[in-house]
């Protein structure tokens, strides 16, 4: 394959050799050292075959000698095609064009990708960076990222660590904040658990703090299940506040409703799908079609962009839109209650689901009745979700109960 494309750089005819003297002919080909490829004996004083443009010209002492007429078939090979193409100025400025669009683009940063630690203020590194003239569309050239990296550590006196990265159309910035934020805590950092929802205790693991409940307690909203008051133990103990922390889960239930019309439209295909175009260079929309109205009647559109990627990170500003319209009529259909069940029990689960933070729902007990055109689902889920909630608790040291014990009198 390789070899046929060097052949076609240096041009290749396809040729029909007539005379009486044919083996001749080929003999003293042979002798020349002129390679004829594909030789074809079409008639008695007929042959065809494939010749280099170099060995052609050498055909002329030949074909002298054999009394033998060369005629040219075919053209093939880029010697031809650029003397096809050496006039069409319009068509090799645009090729210049191109080639030097593609350069340029290639030579600058369309990616910034950043990692940005907590506690950085990304918005006042962006902002510097501009004021470097550094963003999309720099010449990754113009950035010498040790300049950049004094800059932004000088300026920014929260950064403990900061480097830019320039790999071909993409720029990498990463960054460390100084001090770690502070947490959100209390200002005494004592807190209580209670129970954020009503419910039934299923599981209890007491990290620190006092148990104001065991499992099988049933507990309702705002409950104290774990208090931040730790009693004196022993002689060598004492009474003493320590920030509640515990994992405690529970059955709860949730009760809910739903409702849906037994009578609905239902989609039906009406005609032919459509499809229209338009090419969007930028906000710029230049539509590929002359009617503007999509169709009459109800119809869906579903619209489709692809962009012109040159590699992974480079994008022109250049994509294709295409809208697809998918026409239809609606007829009404009366369901039946039982065909809705299965529709509303499961919205009655995602309707819980956005309720419960940590946990899942192992039962559901549903009663489905029709009503005035309508089918109702009043159900009952069982959940098993974590009920613990830290709230602050407003206790000081001072509150403590302070122990009063009576000195022994010295006999």
């Amino acid at each position: 394959m390789v070899a046929g494309w060097i052949r076609l750089a240096g041009g290749m005819l396809a040729i029909r050799v007539r005379g009486a003297e044919l083996e001749r002919f080929l003999n003293l080909c042979a002798r020349e050292h002129i390679t004829l490829r594909k030789p074809e004996r079409t008639d008695i004083d007929e042959m065809r075959a494939v010749i280099s443009l170099k060995d052609f010209y050498r055909l002329a002492q030949v074909k002298k000698r054999t009394r033998c007429r060369v005629h040219i078939m075919q053209r093939r090979g880029f010697p031809f095609l650029f003397q096809k193409l050496r006039r069409r100025y319009a068509l090799w400025a645009g090729l210049l064009l191109m080639c030097f669009a593609c350069y340029e683009l290639s030579t600058r940063i369309w990616l910034i990708d950043t990692n940005f630690e907590q506690g950085v203020d990304a918005y006042a590194v962006m902002q510097e960076l501009e004021q470097l003239n550094i963003g999309i569309g720099t010449k990754s050239a113009q950035i010498d990222a040790k300049a950049v990296k004094l800059h932004m550590m000088t300026e920014l006196d929260e950064l403990k660590y900061f480097s830019v990265n320039v790999d071909g159309n993409t720029m990498e910035i990463q960054a460390a904040a100084i001090t770690e934020p502070p947490e959100n805590e209390t200002p005494n950092g004592i807190h209580d658990v209670v129970a954020l929802k009503d419910g039934i205790i299923e599981k209890m693991s007491v990290h620190r703090g006092t148990e104001q409940c065991s499992i099988g307690d049933a507990v309702i909203q705002g409950q104290i299940l774990v208090d931040a008051l730790v009693e004196k133990q022993g002689q060598l103990d004492e009474t003493r506040l320590e920030d509640a922390n515990a994992d405690i889960w529970a059955s709860t239930r949730y009760y809910t409703t739903r409702k849906i019309a037994l009578e609905a439209d239902k989609k039906y295909k009406n005609g032919k799908v459509k499809r229209r175009y338009a090419v969007c260079f930028g906000k710029t929309r230049i539509n590929l079609f002359f009617n503007s109205s999509l169709t009459e009647g109800n119809c869906d559109r579903i619209i489709t962009t692809e962009e012109i990627r040159l590699n992974d990170y480079l994008v022109l500003p250049v994509s294709l839109c295409c809208e697809t319209i998918l026409p239809y009529t609606t007829k009404a259909v009366l369901h039946d209650a039982e065909e809705l069940q299965a529709k509303l029990e499961y919205g009655a689960k995602r309707s819980v689901e956005q309720q419960i933070g940590e946990g899942n729902i192992p039962s559901m007990d549903a009663d489905l009745r029709p009503e005035q055109d309508a089918a109702v689902l009043r159900s009952v889920i069982w959940c098993y979700e974590q009920i613990a909630e830290r709230v602050e608790d407003g206790r000081t040291e001072a509150d403590l109960p302070q122990d009063t014990e009576e000195p022994q009198e010295e006999q």
